[in-house]
């Protein structure tokens, strides 16, 4: 498959990589820079943008779940909760990408990115608790799993990898912050994983261009796993807000 892009766009490509990767292992929603960067300059399909970043995703994740689970900041039965229920999701989402066009692809990214940032900055500007505290018991388990199944069913519709939504559901449900990055690491390996595979059999991933911005974003990962045991906690959600505010508002200008 012949992408075709200019020696400019491929450069402008792997900075947002290496960008989005650190800041996936730092505040969360970091893949959605590339998301974004293939929509905006690429002429790819919906289906070829979320094929192309769920690849670079899967292999970025593989490496941000090894340096947390080497920290010991992972917690495993919430991480197995969310992400298992994330893998069956991700078919649904896939499926349902079909039905895009590029336009209507935008428009769902765009507010959904909003509702979620404008949610974020609104509680940590008002400093309030989250709502809920989720557990380890039979009934919190199982609203990791809605969680993990509303993070699936976005992640294959749209090919964001799953941080972009696991980051900030897990911190409104009072998973710390650092936990939190480290199990969204594994929820976007297996998310990304499973909608990787779904858009291969579509044809839909630009292999030659993963190869390329993979490399960058795996550099981001390791920096972003760096600054992320340096930064207060609650800079870091503030910050998630408004990334994902500012990256909704690039999408619709």
């Amino acid at each position: 498959m012949d992408f075709g892009l200019g020696i400019g766009i491929l450069l402008v490509l792997t900075v947002l990589s290496f960008v989005g990767g650190t800041i996936v292992s730092t505040i969360g929603p970091g893949g959605i820079l590339i998301v974004t960067g293939l929509y905006l300059l690429t002429p790819f399909s919906s289906a070829e943008v979320a094929g192309t970043s769920s690849a670079t995703f899967a292999v970025g994740a593989i490496l941000g779940s090894l340096i947390y689970a080497r920290s010991g900041e992972i917690d495993w039965t919430v991480a197995g909760s969310v992400s298992a229920a994330a893998a069956v999701g991700t078919w649904a989402g896939v499926q349902a990408n079909a039905y895009l066009s590029r336009e209507l692809y935008g428009l769902i990214l765009a507010a959904m990115l909003a509702a979620v940032g404008c949610n974020i900055v609104y509680r940590e500007y008002r400093d309030l608790e989250p709502r809920i505290e989720l557990g380890h018991e039979g009934r919190d388990l199982a609203a990791f799993v809605v969680i993990g199944l509303v993070i699936g069913v976005f992640g294959g519709l749209l090919g964001i990898g799953g941080a972009a939504l696991s980051a900030p559901a897990l911190v409104l449900v009072g998973v710390p912050m650092l936990v939190t990055i480290a199990v969204t690491q594994v929820v976007v390996l297996f998310t990304a994983l499973f909608t990787t595979a779904n858009y291969l059999l579509l044809d839909a991933v630009v292999t030659p261009l993963v190869f390329l911005i993979t490399a960058a974003y795996l550099g981001g990962v390791t920096l972003g796993w760096w600054l992320a045991h340096r930064i207060a906690a609650e800079r870091l959600k503030f910050a998630l807000g408004v990334v994902l505010i500012g990256l909704a508002a690039s999408l619709l200008v």
